[in-house]
């Protein structure tokens, strides 16, 4: 009896002797604190302290200098893309030909430009070379543009209803001509320091009518 009292102690102190449950779960020496918050967090839904949320994630590693100089790429290049048909859009309004697809074109092309002043508004540049500046000249030439778009809209909805040939005396029509002329050199301004970042991402090198 006391050979067994003895070898019992000894398998307890080198941490053999292990208490398991009917069901096998889970053991004295494998986790009583494991399955303790397990149990707690099946009966209220919270993960038990200490232990992650299944899938929640952790700080957001900041974008790096390239990072930035794609996201402001990929705005670009949609400034491009809603651009696209402008010119026609306008030529069918000055002829009375077709004006309810250039009224459409116009209306299509403002509300994408009134989205890309606001993305442009939420972009970090800050790890970018002259990133403040970057960003405060694109955001000046984005919004000349869209004043731009606002003005020839307003000229195009009264064109489409009721046709003048004398369009080039249009107050709006004028103000869009001068707000597209503040937009042009706005984006000169911006490409100057734009494009020379452009070349060091590799990305695409671009044209004020590109944007």
């Amino acid at each position: 009896m006391a050979t067994a009292t003895v070898l019992a102690m000894a398998l307890v102190a080198a941490g053999a002797f292990r208490l398991v449950p009917r069901d096998g779960a889970t053991s004295v020496a494998g986790g009583v604190g494991a399955a303790t918050g397990d149990r707690a967090e099946a009966e209220t839904g919270t993960p038990a302290a200490g232990r992650a949320p299944q899938g929640a994630q952790g700080p957001q590693r900041p974008q790096d200098a390239e990072t930035q100089a794609r996201v402001l790429d990929a705005l670009l290049a949609d400034s491009g893309g809603s651009r696209s048909g402008l010119g026609s859009a306008l030529d069918q309004l000055r002829s009375c030909e077709g004006t309810a697809t250039g009224l459409a074109t116009l209306q299509r092309i403002t509300a994408a430009r009134r989205e890309q002043v606001v993305q442009v508004g939420a972009l970090d540049t800050g790890e970018l070379d002259g990133g403040d500046a970057v960003k405060t000249r694109l955001t000046r030439a984005l919004t000349a543009s869209y004043d731009a778009d606002e003005a020839f809209l307003a000229w195009a909805t009264r064109q489409e209803a009721d046709c003048d040939r004398a369009w080039s005396g249009d107050d709006d029509y004028r103000r869009g001509l001068a707000f597209s002329g503040e937009a042009t050199t706005a984006k000169r301004g911006f490409l100057r320091l734009w494009n020379p970042l452009a070349r060091r991402y590799g990305l695409p090198v671009r044209d004020e009518h590109e944007i």
